[in-house]
């Protein structure tokens, strides 16, 4: 369902990675979940704001030190939050999605909480791949114009907390914490063009 192309991707920039993961659909047991439209980047041992930072390995985020293309699904303030592993296994980088166009139009996945409970992702799905689970991926459009901002809830205080990390599509009424201003109807986000 992916490309040779994004799973070189993956493996070697977590930033492209979580540039290309806008306009790819989700889909649960072969059903489409929606269009993704908003990611976060975690940058790894470098990144105070990441569950790896300085190298940290616990139980608990063990799953981000798989190799790229696994899930990693931990839990924050009773919420489940749905990361894409990226980089070679030991190297814990991950992208945070954070949010879906959905596939009926509703908004009811704009943000990583809503978005997980919305499609039934729970702590089962960690640390499976994404070529075995029963959540995949599919590449299919692109947005017409990416726009990018500092992360959303990092608790870290220092230059990490305001690093523009957090890209999403512009205009688009799905993408969470956004001014309600200058939002587009759905399919002006994207462009009309399949990417194959």
């Amino acid at each position: 369902m992916l490309s040779k192309k994004f799973y070189d991707l993956m493996r070697t920039d977590t930033i492209a990675t979580a540039k290309a993961l806008l306009g790819m659909d989700l889909l649960l047991d072969g059903k489409r979940l929606g269009r993704i439209v908003e990611t976060e980047a975690y940058l790894g041992s470098k990144d105070s704001a990441c569950h790896s930072a300085n190298n940290r390995r616990t139980p608990k985020n063990e799953s981000m030190y798989l190799a790229a293309g696994h899930w990693y699904i931990y839990q924050i303030y009773g919420h489940q939050m749905l990361n894409l592993v990226t980089k070679p296994q030991d190297i814990a980088e991950a992208v945070l999605i954070r949010a879906l166009e959905t596939a009926d139009g509703n908004v009811v996945a704009n943000g990583p909480g809503k978005l997980t409970k919305f499609a039934g992702i729970d702590k089962a799905f960690d640390g499976k791949s994404i070529e075995s689970s029963k959540l995949q991926l599919k590449e299919n459009l692109q947005p017409l114009r990416i726009a990018v901002r500092p992360r959303i809830g990092v608790t870290c205080t220092d230059d990490w907390r305001n690093e523009p990390l957090c890209f999403y599509v512009s205009g688009n009424r799905h993408v969470s914490r956004i001014s309600k201003k200058s939002l587009l109807p759905d399919q002006k986000t994207w462009n009309n063009k399949k990417l194959y």
